[in-house]
Protein backbone atom coordinates (compact mmCIF):
# COMPACT_ATOMS: atom_id res chain seq x y z
CA UNK A 1 0.00 0.00 0.00
CA UNK A 2 1.49 3.27 -0.57
CA UNK A 3 1.56 6.67 1.38
CA UNK A 4 -0.67 8.20 -0.96
CA UNK A 5 -3.81 5.86 -0.17
CA UNK A 6 -3.94 6.78 3.27
CA UNK A 7 -2.25 10.69 3.51
CA UNK A 8 -4.52 13.31 4.29
CA UNK A 9 -4.57 15.18 1.19
CA UNK A 10 -6.66 18.46 2.74
CA UNK A 11 -3.82 20.22 4.12
CA UNK A 12 -3.59 22.92 6.83
CA UNK A 13 -1.15 25.09 6.57
CA UNK A 14 -0.23 28.74 7.59
CA UNK A 15 2.22 31.09 5.78
CA UNK A 16 5.71 31.30 6.98
CA UNK A 17 5.49 34.74 8.84
CA UNK A 18 1.77 33.81 10.40
CA UNK A 19 2.02 34.44 14.12
CA UNK A 20 1.94 31.61 17.03
CA UNK A 21 -1.52 32.69 17.78
CA UNK A 22 -3.03 32.17 14.05
CA UNK A 23 -1.24 28.84 14.19
CA UNK A 24 -2.72 27.65 17.41
CA UNK A 25 -6.23 28.89 16.50
CA UNK A 26 -6.38 26.49 13.19
CA UNK A 27 -4.50 23.90 15.12
CA UNK A 28 -7.69 24.11 17.42
CA UNK A 29 -10.12 24.93 14.63
CA UNK A 30 -9.21 21.43 12.75
CA UNK A 31 -8.62 19.31 16.30
CA UNK A 32 -4.56 18.55 15.09
CA UNK A 33 -1.43 18.58 16.61
CA UNK A 34 1.04 20.35 14.17
CA UNK A 35 0.68 22.56 11.68
CA UNK A 36 2.95 23.18 8.40
CA UNK A 37 4.73 26.22 7.50
CA UNK A 38 4.11 27.29 3.91
CA UNK A 39 6.20 29.82 1.79
CA UNK A 40 4.63 31.22 -1.59
CA UNK A 41 1.51 29.07 -1.41
CA UNK A 42 2.84 25.76 -0.90
CA UNK A 43 6.38 25.71 -0.96
CA UNK A 44 7.27 23.47 2.62
CA UNK A 45 9.41 25.26 4.89
CA UNK A 46 8.94 24.10 8.08
CA UNK A 47 6.49 22.34 10.89
CA UNK A 48 5.12 23.52 14.57
CA UNK A 49 3.51 20.75 16.77
CA UNK A 50 1.60 22.18 19.87
CA UNK A 51 4.53 20.78 22.01
CA UNK A 52 6.84 23.59 20.15
CA UNK A 53 4.06 26.10 21.26
CA UNK A 54 4.11 24.71 25.11
CA UNK A 55 7.81 24.91 25.31
CA UNK A 56 9.20 27.69 22.88
CA UNK A 57 6.08 29.87 23.60
CA UNK A 58 3.86 29.58 26.66
CA UNK A 59 7.20 28.08 29.13
CA UNK A 60 9.67 31.30 27.75
CA UNK A 61 6.46 33.43 28.19
CA UNK A 62 6.40 34.90 24.65
CA UNK A 63 3.49 36.76 23.05
CA UNK A 64 2.22 34.45 20.89
CA UNK A 65 0.80 37.62 19.03
CA UNK A 66 3.62 38.65 17.99
CA UNK A 67 6.15 35.55 18.06
CA UNK A 68 6.34 34.44 14.32
CA UNK A 69 6.08 30.71 13.49
CA UNK A 70 9.14 30.94 11.47
CA UNK A 71 10.80 31.89 14.89
CA UNK A 72 10.34 28.24 16.41
CA UNK A 73 9.49 26.20 13.60
CA UNK A 74 11.29 22.96 12.35
CA UNK A 75 13.10 23.62 9.46
CA UNK A 76 14.81 20.09 8.92
CA UNK A 77 11.48 18.28 7.91
CA UNK A 78 11.81 14.99 6.64
CA UNK A 79 9.30 13.94 3.69
CA UNK A 80 8.42 11.24 1.87
CA UNK A 81 7.21 10.23 -1.66
CA UNK A 82 3.62 9.75 -2.13
CA UNK A 83 4.60 6.60 -3.91
CA UNK A 84 6.30 5.15 -1.06
CA UNK A 85 5.02 2.13 0.71
CA UNK A 86 3.78 2.43 4.27
CA UNK A 87 6.12 0.13 5.72
CA UNK A 88 9.06 2.84 4.02
CA UNK A 89 7.26 5.71 5.83
CA UNK A 90 7.31 3.71 8.88
CA UNK A 91 10.54 3.16 9.48
CA UNK A 92 11.38 6.96 8.09
CA UNK A 93 9.14 7.97 10.76
CA UNK A 94 10.79 5.97 13.68
CA UNK A 95 14.58 6.94 12.61
CA UNK A 96 13.76 10.41 12.60
CA UNK A 97 10.96 10.15 15.89
CA UNK A 98 8.54 11.80 14.41
CA UNK A 99 4.61 11.45 14.66
CA UNK A 100 3.81 13.05 11.61
CA UNK A 101 5.45 12.68 8.11
CA UNK A 102 4.82 15.37 4.92
CA UNK A 103 3.98 13.62 1.52
CA UNK A 104 5.81 14.76 -1.57
CA UNK A 105 5.34 14.27 -5.42
CA UNK A 106 7.32 15.66 -7.45
CA UNK A 107 9.10 17.90 -4.76
CA UNK A 108 5.39 19.23 -4.21
CA UNK A 109 3.68 19.24 -1.08
CA UNK A 110 0.67 16.97 -1.52
CA UNK A 111 -0.73 15.22 1.72
CA UNK A 112 0.43 13.75 5.53
CA UNK A 113 0.37 10.75 7.15
CA UNK A 114 0.36 10.53 10.91
CA UNK A 115 1.26 6.81 13.06
CA UNK A 116 -2.71 6.91 13.55
CA UNK A 117 -2.88 6.72 9.41
CA UNK A 118 -0.29 4.06 9.20
CA UNK A 119 -1.46 2.26 12.27
CA UNK A 120 -5.07 1.60 10.91
CA UNK A 121 -3.56 1.02 7.40
CA UNK A 122 -1.39 -1.99 8.59
CA UNK A 123 -4.05 -3.19 10.96
CA UNK A 124 -6.31 -3.46 7.85
CA UNK A 125 -3.05 -5.45 5.62
CA UNK A 126 -3.24 -7.47 8.45
CA UNK A 127 -6.96 -8.38 8.91
CA UNK A 128 -7.11 -9.25 4.97
CA UNK A 129 -3.84 -11.23 5.24
CA UNK A 130 -5.47 -12.99 8.28
CA UNK A 131 -9.00 -13.24 6.28
CA UNK A 132 -7.18 -15.17 3.53
CA UNK A 133 -4.93 -17.31 5.78
CA UNK A 134 -8.71 -18.49 7.70
CA UNK A 135 -9.76 -19.05 3.90
CA UNK A 136 -6.80 -21.08 2.97
CA UNK A 137 -7.03 -22.96 6.02
CA UNK A 138 -11.03 -24.02 5.70
CA UNK A 139 -9.97 -25.00 2.32
CA UNK A 140 -7.09 -27.86 3.79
Amino acid sequence: MQTRQVMEKNLVTVPFHASIQEAAAKMKQYNIGSIIIVEDGAKLKGMVTDRDIALKVTAENKDPRSTCVCDIMSTDVITAEADSDIDSAVRIMNRAKVMRLPITENGKLVGIVSLADLASAMKTQFDQFMTLEEAALKGL
